[in-house]
C-alpha cells in the first residue's frame, strides 16, 4: 500500500510541475481598460482572432489608454512583470505575441531588463510583433499634446527616445507589418503603412522615414535604414506576404 500510495504522489506531482508552453498575448491602444493577467481575455481586445492561436493563452491587459512604459494599478509594466513572473518561469516556457503599443510596452520591458531573459529566470522563446508601434506613429504626432497618455508616448521621438530599442534581453523581436493597400496612401503616414502605424515603426527601423520595404535594411534617397538590433523580419514571410491587414497578421502568431 505505501509503494502505491508513493507511486500516487509521485505522479501527481509530476503533472503539477509539468512543463506548460504558453501564448502571451499583450494587447495595444484602446479606449478600453483591459486591466488582467490570465486566461481571460477582459473587454475582448483580441475576439476572435487569438483563436488562431492552439494551445494555452494568456492574456496580459491593462488600460489602453496609459502611457504602455508605465506602473501601478492597470498599468502595462506591472502587469507584464506579473504574467511573466507566473507564466514564464520555472519549466514553463512563453513565446508572446504583441500588437501595436504593446510591442512598445514588452519591447520596453526587455530593454529595462538589463539582462537576458535566461539569467533572469525567464524561459521566452521570441515576440511576434504584428504592427508594432514601438517607433510611434505619426498620428499621435497629430494628435499632440490633446491626446491622452497613450497618444502622448506614441509621439515618434517620444517612442522612439523612450528606450535603447537594440536592447531586447537577447530575445529575437520578428516583425510583421500591416498593411492596408498598394493604394489609398494616408497623407499623415509615411511610405506604406496599415492605416495606424507606418513601416518604418512596424518593422523595427531605426529611423523614421517613408519605407515600403521590410528587410534588414533597405536605402531610401541618400539614406540607410537598418532594423534595430535583434529585429527581423518574421521569417515566414515573403515580400507578397507583406500585403497583411490587421486580421491577416494574427496567424503569424502560430509561427
Amino acid at each position: 500500500m505505501k509503494i502505491t500510495i508513493n507511486l500516487i504522489m509521485a505522479l501527481l506531482f509530476a503533472t503539477s510541475v509539468s512543463a506548460q508552453t504558453y501564448t502571451v498575448f499583450i494587447h495595444g491602444k484602446s479606449s478600453k481598460n483591459h486591466d488582467g493577467v490570465g486566461t481571460t481575455d477582459v473587454n475582448s481586445y483580441w475576439g476572435a482572432n487569438a483563436n488562431v492561436v492552439s494551445g494555452s493563452k494568456i492574456f496580459i491587459g491593462y488600460d489602453g489608454s496609459t502611457d504602455p512604459r508605465t506602473y501601478g494599478s492597470a498599468r502595462a509594466q506591472t502587469n507584464i512583470t506579473t504574467g511573466l513572473m507566473n507564466y514564464c518561469k520555472g519549466a514553463n516556457t512563453c513565446k508572446i505575441v504583441c500588437h501595436s503599443a504593446g510591442c512598445y510596452a514588452i519591447e520596453y520591458w526587455l530593454a529595462s531588463l538589463g539582462d537576458t531573459t535566461t539569467a533572469k529566470g525567464f524561459n521566452i522563446t521570441k515576440v511576434t510583433a504584428l504592427a508594432a508601434a514601438s517607433g510611434g506613429s505619426e498620428l499621435a504626432n497629430l494628435i499632440g499634446g490633446g491626446g491622452n497618455a497613450m497618444d502622448q508616448s506614441l509621439q515618434v521621438t517620444t517612442a522612439r527616445g523612450a528606450y535603447n530599442h537594440n536592447l531586447t534581453a537577447s530575445i529575437t523581436i520578428n516583425h510583421v507589418p500591416g498593411y492596408k493597400s498598394k493604394f489609398g496612401a494616408n497623407i499623415i503616414l509615411p511610405g506604406a503603412d496599415d492605416y495606424a502605424v507606418a513601416f518604418h515603426s512596424s518593422c523595427g527601423y531605426n529611423r523614421s522615414g517613408g519605407l515600403d520595404k521590410c528587410q534588414s535594411s533597405v536605402v531610401s534617397g541618400s539614406t540607410t535604414y537598418t532594423q534595430y538590433s535583434g529585429h527581423v523580419r518574421a521569417p515566414s514571410l515573403t515580400a507578397a506576404g507583406l500585403n497583411k491587414n490587421h486580421s491577416e497578421i494574427m496567424n503569424e502568431g502560430t509561427r
